[in-house]
């Protein structure tokens, strides 16, 4: 051990010894140190997207690590470290999530709701108090005198998990109150400062305090605003077209209501899907409704995880030496895999009368993901279905679940997915056949312009008498 390591970890225990972090559940060196060392291990070996970060040496980061560690620091400041650390591995399923009894004691949110259009912080929420104060449709330009794009850069982006920028920018302007991140997140009572500039052009300042339960708040919610709190809703729209929206695939019970709405699908000329609000969960489920929806076998999503084998890699670290220990040499290197053709949905598992397979919209959102990219991958090759809406979370695959010193947890993606042509969505998202653009107007029109949208281009092919013709690309 180096000389300064040894100052650093004597430094750290007269800290601890002296009470400066008075909190008998203070974790030790020891513990933050294994914490970050578990995280390094575990991603070591199972992480799926290695390639997608090929600029990173994560050995070299864990050592760059170690030191931070080390120092004296808060229980929330160590998991802030730790969130910065799977952070640079670029991947929307591994992140570090600390207790939530640890983010309500150190951060909080200030009475306002933002979303992100073209890189800019629109208002598109308030509490009642505030609803005289900040016009909804704002766009807040600085927050403590500093530029919103410089706040992102050096105090957001680096904690937040995202394989995509479009994410990052979502995720970093609008907060993200479980793992305690966000352009306006920050110390539990302190205040910030807010400038913005109204819909007329009229400049503002406000001070708001982040001390707010949210959950207690009487909201005001521009009127673009989609909000659906069930699992599954329906609804008849006009031109005999039905809607659905499936809000998850954690709910066990969703495939079985919508096969109750199946008698009134039938009778409609068309159908929309709506998972913009779908998160994920179980792919199972979404398999299921799928079944309905095609009277053609479906392919999914191309897997392959990583694979270890104590020998092997032994064995190939002499790949260079001789011929015989080169077909090893990816067991040394942590790059064997097992591949795993495309899974497949049957259509046959559901009978003629219980099918709805009607000229069909599914509309997606940036908040599409998990389970929910995967019932689009199925889609994907059914010539009937098309996607309006926006690029996809762009994140999806097998979390491996780890406990953390101090009640926290981490999750690092250890299954590889594709569509089963071998494309790659992870990283980019799953891109809508018809884009609808977030602006200003997005949120504050009094029209839901995705659904509009995927409304109108039905209603001109019913009109027509054309059934979708069969999509030459994707």
């Amino acid at each position: 051990m180096n000389t300064a390591l040894k100052k650093i970890i004597i430094l750290a225990a007269c800290f601890i010894a002296s009470g400066v972090f008075a909190d008998e559940d203070q974790l030790t060196v020891e513990e933050r140190l294994y914490g970050l060392s578990t995280l390094w291990k575990e991603a070591s070996y199972n992480f799926a997207y290695f390639d997608q970060v090929s600029n990173l040496n994560w050995d070299d980061v864990y050592q760059s690590y170690i030191p931070q560690v080390i120092e004296p620091q808060s229980n929330y400041e160590y998991y802030r470290t730790l969130t910065k650390f799977l952070a640079g591995l670029n991947d929307g399923m591994t992140y570090v999530e600390m207790s939530a009894d640890m983010v309500k004691k150190n951060v909080a949110h200030p009475s306002i709701k933002l979303a992100e259009a073209g890189r800019e912080a629109i208002v598109v929420g308030v509490s009642k108090e505030l609803a005289k104060k900040i016009p909804l449709g704002s766009i807040i330009t600085h927050v403590d005198s500093v530029i919103v794009e410089d706040v992102l850069r050096d105090e957001v982006f680096p904690y937040i998990s995202s394989s995509t920028d479009h994410i990052r920018w979502h995720e970093g302007i609008r907060g993200n109150s479980k793992l305690g991140y966000g352009l306006l997140m920050g110390p539990r009572e302190s205040n910030v400062n807010i400038r913005y500039k109204t819909l007329s052009g009229v400049i503002g300042e406000l001070d708001l305090k982040r001390s707010d339960d949210l959950d207690t708040k009487n909201w005001l919610f521009a009127s673009g605003i989609v909000k659906n709190d069930n699992s599954i809703e329906h609804k008849n729209l006009d031109g005999n077209i039905s809607y659905v929206a499936l809000n998850n695939f954690t709910d066990m019970d969703i495939s079985k209501r919508f096969n109750l709405l199946i008698p009134k699908l039938q009778s409609s000329s068309a159908l929309i899907l709506d998972l913009r609000n779908n998160r994920g969960g179980n792919t199972m489920l979404a398999e299921e409704i799928l079944k309905h929806l095609t009277f053609h076998d479906l392919e999914g999503t191309r897997t392959k995880m990583r694979v270890h084998n104590s020998t092997y890699k032994a064995w190939g670290k002499y790949s260079t030496q001789f011929a015989w220990a080169k077909k090893y040499e990816p067991y040394f290197s942590g790059n064997a895999w097992q591949e795993n053709e495309p899974d497949k949905i049957f259509a046959d598992d559901v009978t003629f009368e219980n099918k709805v397979v009607v000229p069909t919209v599914v509309l997606i959102s940036r908040e599409t993901s998990a389970a929910a990219e995967s019932f689009l991958v199925y889609a994907s090759s059914a010539s009937h279905i098309i996607l309006v809406g926006e690029p996809t979370f762009g994140s999806t695959g097998q979390p491996l679940d780890i406990e953390l010193p101090g009640g926290g947890f981490a999750k690092i993606c250890t299954k590889r997915e594709t569509f089963a042509d071998g494309r790659d969505f992870v990283g980019y998202g799953i891109q809508p056949d018809i884009l609808v653009k977030r602006d200003v107007a997005f949120f504050t029109a009094n029209v839901d312009k995705t659904l509009f949208t995927a409304k109108d281009w039905l209603s001109k092919k019913l009109s027509n008498n054309v059934f979708i013709a069969a999509k030459t690309s994707k």
